[in-house]
């Protein structure tokens, strides 16, 4: 003798059945990823010619980059780039390119008198974009690049004014290949020359962005 289910628990097994096999059509919208991009001067890349001084680079230098409006593109769509995840939603930063730190990574400070060189001495990397952005493959950065002076110390003070090129436009592409992953950290490195950038025009310096990708790293 057979025994049957009641007809409210055979359409209470029908109902899960029909749910666990079938699909909503909403499904949750994937997580964003982290696009972080990072810029440091090329390690070799340390003197300069002003006027009759050979500058060589020293703790005190400034030549800051203003960096602003990045975006990151997918053919003609593209996602902003912010200075870092949180809400600030700031779009623009300033870094001085000549900041120079310990080989260990610790902070030169005013009270260190050891000299510095190439030897136990390096440029700080620093990080000037850091975003959530959809999780894509994409296939180009922009982003808008200036400088207004650089002011040199040794062997003595130089302060020249800083110009791009007559008829260059502020803002730099990068056709490159940057995939996103969800939930992942994707982090593009910028290298630049920031002396050999620079090339004397009358009373001011033209800066032509000697700037490119060395590398891109993903998970």
């Amino acid at each position: 003798m057979t025994s049957r289910l009641p007809l409210p628990a055979l359409l209470c097994l029908a109902v899960f059945f029909c749910l666990a096999s079938c699909q909503t059509g909403i499904e949750p919208p994937p997580e964003p990823g982290i696009l972080r991009v990072t810029i440091v001067a090329n390690a070799l890349d340390t003197t300069i010619v002003i006027q009759s001084d050979t500058s060589r680079f020293s703790r005190w230098d400034e030549f800051y980059l203003n960096i602003s409006q990045g975006r990151v593109y997918g053919g003609v769509n593209y996602a902003p780039l912010y200075a870092d995840p949180g809400l600030s939603r700031t779009t623009a930063v300033s870094v001085n390119i000549l900041k120079r730190e310990w080989s260990d990574g610790t902070p030169i400070r005013a009270t260190d008198f050891r000299e510095i060189n190439t030897k136990n001495s390096r440029y700080v990397k620093h990080t000037v974009f850091e975003s959530y952005v959809p999780p894509a493959v994409y296939d180009s950065l922009s982003l808008v690049l200036t400088a207004y002076e650089v002011l040199i110390y040794v062997p003595k003070p130089y302060m020249n004014p800083i110009q791009l090129p007559p008829g260059t436009q502020p803002q730099i592409m990068f056709p490159v290949k940057i995939a996103v992953s969800e939930g992942q950290v994707t982090q593009v490195n910028l290298e630049i020359l920031p002396f050999k950038s620079l090339s004397r025009y009358r009373d001011a310096y033209v800066f032509s962005r000697q700037v490119r990708i060395v590398s891109i790293d993903t998970p």
